[in-house]
């Protein structure tokens, strides 16, 4: 006779298979849940529990959670920094890709969780060599275009290089700060970052 167990919608399964789910939505699950408390959150069951699945599921993908949390940072530095920047660079002409990268705040719907997820990442980089690493890495990535972006656009090397700070710090902050911004006041910012003096 079959062990079995209960699903959440209290259907019967049989224990001992493991429900495969794939990488990206453990990934994707531990950043919501890194979203709202932070890398120390990530707990394995807390995954499961948020997967409905068992803890055989996890370990059939992951060693331990040190390797899913290494496997994090890389997914995290793919999706968003270099898939960011590589539909950047698709644009056209040098005004467009300026005018992308100052739309970045609103590029995605779910701006404010992402920054949040962002956010939980440079906490923990705080006492992690990895995510450190990872961090640097993804700011110096992420200036280096920028600054890419506005040389292409007329700027100087050191002016590019003060604006680029500026933009990424704008990015970084409109993300996270809570509430809405009016449209003519990032209207006014972008038109600051790109061409104010």
């Amino acid at each position: 006779m079959s062990r079995q167990t209960q699903t959440a919608d209290n259907s019967p399964r049989k224990r001992g298979r493991v429900r495969l789910i794939e990488k990206r939505r453990w990934i994707e699950t531990a950043l919501k849940v890194m979203a709202e408390g932070g890398e120390k959150a990530v707990k394995v069951e807390v995954l499961c529990q948020n997967l409905d699945v068992s803890k055989g599921a996890f370990y059939s993908l992951f060693k331990t959670r040190d390797a899913f949390m290494h496997e994090l940072l890389d997914y995290w530095r793919q999706e968003s920094t270099e898939a960011v920047i590589e539909s950047l660079s698709q644009q056209h002409s040098a005004s467009a890709q300026l005018e992308a990268v100052l739309l970045l705040p609103l590029r995605r719907p779910d701006v404010e969780q992402r920054a949040l997820m962002e956010m939980a990442i440079r906490i923990w980089a705080s006492s992690n060599e990895s995510a450190r690493a990872t961090m640097a890495e993804v700011d110096s990535y992420r200036l280096r275009f920028f600054e890419s972006v506005l040389r292409r656009n007329g700027f100087d090397a050191d002016e590019a290089k003060a604006r680029a700070v500026l933009i990424y710090g704008y990015i970084v902050i409109d993300g996270s700060l809570p509430g809405t911004r009016a449209v003519e006041l990032q209207s006014i910012c972008r038109s600051i970052l790109s061409n104010g003096s």
